[in-house]
């Protein structure tokens, strides 16, 4: 039997999403602590629904749909339906696709975004017959930590400090400057408009966006870099980390529009790839989007590994207009 119920925000429910994840990304992983977190971050004024499907009482898959913080367009939202493979094929991923299809037309979206890893087949079949299609594709990659030379990278970090460049950890930065924080928030204020997306971007509100930054929430301060010239950041690269697992997480890597060219991004992820090894970490792990291949090629230069491929999918609503 087949019953779609509503999430509860508990150990149970966030477990049961984490187990279905796991089996369908075995790879690369989310644990229960990690939905929690990307639950507390989402924007309260935002959309956010969540259903879990079970099969005979058993927790086998779920389904969501909501606005993404960072869209600066209300017409767009995004949208999953995940099954346990060991579940597939006996309706559920219909049924949740079709609750939550109901769910959203209250919101009216023009544009549905979806995400389906290269190698789900069944997924990407389940995708295409509902209208969407390919927008972009994003991979993960990965650096291996022990296996990391910084030989080649000799006087990189230099190169960058000779131009009156200082670079610095958010730590050093957030006790030595009290704007530190604001000047941050400018600076990605006047980048985040470059980041590549699937929708036009816009930063949130500073009371939300700070949330990214506190530690509870996983920011590494000590491991976050930031360019300074004349006093204003010109560039980052952040570290964050979850739970106990051994990799680290790149956040956002960003220069200034006015001195990219210059070295600055290789510096910065050199500072973090450092300080990641000082700390035992195993490995870095980062996105890479199909449209940003300048970043692209600083990683790989870097050693970083591709990993798993996601398609973004996209799907134009029929709205009837109300008159």
């Amino acid at each position: 039997m087949i019953t779609i119920r509503p999430f509860q925000c508990t150990e149970t429910d966030y477990q049961a999403m984490a187990t279905v994840y796991s089996a369908l990304a075995p790879d690369a992983p989310l644990n229960a602590v990690e939905w929690r977190v990307r639950d507390e971050l989402h924007h309260p004024q935002l959309a956010l629904y969540r259903v879990i499907g079970e099969l005979d009482g058993t927790a086998a898959g779920y389904a969501e749909y909501y606005q993404p913080m960072w869209c600066a367009d209300s017409d767009h939202i995004e949208a999953l339906v995940y099954v346990h493979p060991a579940y597939q094929g006996q309706g559920l991923g219909v049924a949740l696709w079709q609750h939550t299809q109901q769910a959203w037309q209250a919101l009216r979206p023009r544009y549905v975004l979806a995400r389906v890893r290269e190698d789900w087949r069944a997924g990407l079949a389940f995708a295409a017959r509902r209208g969407f299609r390919e927008d972009r594709r994003v991979w993960i990659s990965r650096l291996d930590l022990a296996g990391f030379d910084p030989t080649p990278f000799h006087g990189a970090i230099e190169r960058v400090t000779g131009q009156q460049i200082e670079l610095h950890s958010f730590a050093t930065l957030a006790t030595a400057d009290a704007d530190f924080w604001r000047k941050l928030y400018e600076f990605e204020r006047q980048t985040t408009g470059d980041v590549p997306s699937a929708f036009p971007v816009a930063i949130p509100a500073y009371e939300q966006w700070i949330k990214l930054y506190q530690p509870d929430h996983g920011a590494l301060w000590a491991g976050s870099f930031a360019a300074i010239a004349d006093g204003q950041v010109v560039g980052i690269s952040t570290l964050e980390t979850l739970d106990n697992d051994t990799d680290l997480e790149v956040g956002f890597t960003a220069v200034h529009r006015e001195y990219r060219g210059r070295g600055i991004a290789l510096a910065l992820k050199l500072c973090a790839i450092e300080y990641a090894r000082s700390l035992g970490a195993s490995g870095i792990r980062t996105d890479n989007d199909s449209t940003n291949l300048p970043m692209w090629h600083i990683n790989q230069r870097l050693g970083f590994q591709r990993g798993p491929v996601w398609i973004v999918f996209r799907r134009h609503e029929q709205i009837e207009e109300v008159t």
